[in-house]
């Protein structure tokens, strides 16, 4: 089995593929876009993507890829917290510089400003770490000490303590509800038009079912324009029949409805 993940290797996307399937051979992506492909083709068995952050929301490229592949599905995610190590190649080498990500920098400000460090910008945490030259400090995850033979300077040393992201695990499934039922569902909504009340009575299918409604996201359609996607993240217990039967009146409401796979909240996943 491989899954292949938004790379390079020592990505939080890595930890999560670890987390997910920790058998599995790690097969690095450039981006969303070509993990999702290496599934389409049979290349890989699964692929592993970021889908939501408790900071930024929702992955935008992550949810654009899931629509414009139909073949594949969720049906597994983990939720990671955001916890970021601060490396160096060589304990012996006074530090200069921090490395990292433009947003781990960012969420790392008040250790980095407290150490009185220069930063410099990198094209990712973990490609940050893995080019250590000396006198330099890296910001990643836990998982690039081991992977870069690093030494470990300081650890959670993000200003946010609170922040998680959550992954997806994706395969080529055309039947991501299960009969017996899963816990959290995304669905996609796509109109035939654009008219007033729709999405009010689209939504009322969950009201009458007091199925509650963790997020709504809109995507552009663009063969359609003026035309929105609906991405409704969905709690609870959903079995094959509970879709269908909300896939039906949704049809009848103008809409048509397609499961992208099992996923629960966020907040649900993150609290646990």
């Amino acid at each position: 089995m491989n899954v292949t993940y938004l790379g390079p290797p020592g990505t939080f996307t890595h930890q999560a593929v670890v987390a997910l399937r920790p058998d599995a051979e790690a097969v690095a992506a450039t981006d969303q876009a070509e993990a999702l492909d290496a599934v389409v083709t049979g290349a890989a068995s699964y692929a592993v993507v970021p889908i939501d952050n408790s900071v930024n929301g929702v992955v935008v490229p992550t949810l654009d890829g899931l629509l414009r592949r139909p073949e594949l599905s969720i049906v597994d995610s983990v939720v990671l917290p955001i916890s970021f190590e601060a490396w160096t190649r060589d304990p012996g080498v006074a530090p200069h510089v921090v490395v990292s990500h433009p947003h781990a920098l960012a969420q790392c400000r008040g250790w980095i400003e407290a150490q009185g460090l220069a930063t410099r910008e990198a094209a990712s945490t973990a490609a940050a770490c893995r080019d250590l030259g000396p006198g330099e400090v890296g910001i990643g995850p836990a998982i690039c000490g081991a992977l870069y033979d690093l030494h470990r300077v300081a650890s959670a040393v993000e200003d946010n303590a609170a922040a998680y992201t959550q992954f997806a695990l994706v395969s080529a499934s055309r039947l991501p509800v299960r009969a017996d039922g899963d816990d959290g569902l995304l669905v996609s909504l796509l109109p035939d038009g654009n008219v007033p009340g729709l999405l009010r009575r689209l939504l009322g299918v969950l009201e009458e079912r007091d199925v509650n409604m963790a997020n709504l996201v809109t995507r552009p359609v663009p063969a359609t324009p003026g035309i929105y996607m609906f991405l409704l993240f969905l709690s609870g217990t959903f079995t094959a029949d509970d879709f269908e039967s909300m896939r039906a009146e949704w049809t009848g409401l103008g809409a048509t409805a397609r499961a992208l796979g099992r996923i629960s909240p966020l907040a649900e996943l993150a609290g646990r």
